[in-house]
């Protein structure tokens, strides 16, 4: 009888154990796993031409934003694992980072426009794969000084994540790189400037000022500012010489349809005047319509002459022609 009791004894202490230690296993795991998050550092790896992570453990309790941050500064440190480099050139600071719901918003130096094609294409790859692996991120936005980045048409670019950013890195055929214009517009009377600053994607091999004449002719993107070319107007050739005069032939619709809303002719032309002179090479702007220099325009503008800079619509002497 004591035999038989002392079986069941043991049978029973069996079963609890073989009941008892997965759940044990369990329970520390998912207390381990409490502890601390997996996230993943993304570096480059020129000799295949794509992107390597290593893992890093995040505490748990760590706010999300300074996880990212700190995830960001390491990306700027040279992996030794696997011949991987620094996706982050050293010219390329972090400025900020901060969470808005499931999106990152990162901030970037200016440096960040100055890259080659190809290291910006690795550069915002690495990123967008190294903060979408931590939990609380889904996409990534970009900033340069607070600035979103734009399309060369001036759309902004969307969020990014790890179904439009791929980790094997293709190199674009078009050579693109980031610039930040400074373009004039009108104030809510047509009377005066309004300045926009705005970061667009360009092509390298057409000329800044091209790009400058479509992006004032889209019209701007701030609230309070109004567009001052008629957006049918036709930009028929745009020349900088080496004096600094830039030559921008205009169809005729810039002088025959009237700017939006009640914008003067003179914000108009010398918004830009204002715009293209930002560029170091140019210091003047000669007008053209249709490939001919006009006397005169809205019966007191003289573009017979190139036009220079101004720093106060208000102070202009409207140049009638003598």
């Amino acid at each position: 009888m004591k035999k038989g009791k002392l079986l069941l004894n043991i049978a029973i202490g069996i079963i609890i154990c073989i009941v008892a230690i997965p759940c044990l296993i369990l329970l520390f795991s998912r207390i381990s796993g409490s502890a601390a998050n997996h996230a993943e550092v993304y570096y480059w790896v020129g000799a295949n031409s794509t992107l390597k992570c290593i893992e890093r453990m995040i505490p748990a309790d760590q706010d999300t934003a300074n996880a990212a941050w700190d995830l960001l500064q390491e990306m700027k440190e040279t992996a030794t694992k696997d011949g991987m480099i620094s996706a982050i050139p050293e010219s390329v600071e972090f400025q900020s980072v901060r969470l808005e719901e499931q999106t990152a918003v990162v901030d970037l130096s200016s440096d960040y426009l100055a890259l080659k094609n190809s290291e910006e294409v690795v550069c915002r790859s690495a990123i967008v794969w190294t903060l979408t692996s931590l939990d609380r991120v889904e996409q990534v936005e970009m900033t340069v000084d607070g600035q979103p980045l734009r399309t060369k048409t001036g759309n902004k670019i969307g969020d990014m994540n790890r179904q439009n950013v791929q980790i094997d890195v293709e190199i674009p055929a078009e050579t693109t790189e980031y610039a930040i214009l400074k373009l004039y517009f009108a104030n809510e009377m047509g009377t005066d400037f309004r300045i926009e600053d705005r970061v667009v994607e360009v092509n390298t091999n057409q000329a800044r000022e091209r790009t400058i004449l479509e992006q004032l002719i889209a019209g701007p993107l701030e609230t309070g500012l109004y567009a001052t070319i008629p957006q049918d107007t036709k930009i028929r050739d745009v020349t900088t010489t080496d004096d600094g005069i830039c030559y921008v032939n205009f169809s005729q619709d810039f002088i025959s349809k009237a700017p939006t809303g009640n914008v003067d002719m003179v914000v108009a032309v010398y918004s830009v005047v204002n715009s293209l002179c930002e560029l170091d090479n140019v210091d003047r702007v000669q007008f053209l319509i249709e490939g001919e220099k006009v006397d005169n325009v809205d019966g007191h503008l003289d573009f017979s002459t190139p036009f220079e800079t101004v720093e106060d619509i208000q102070t202009i002497a409207l140049r009638d022609k003598t």
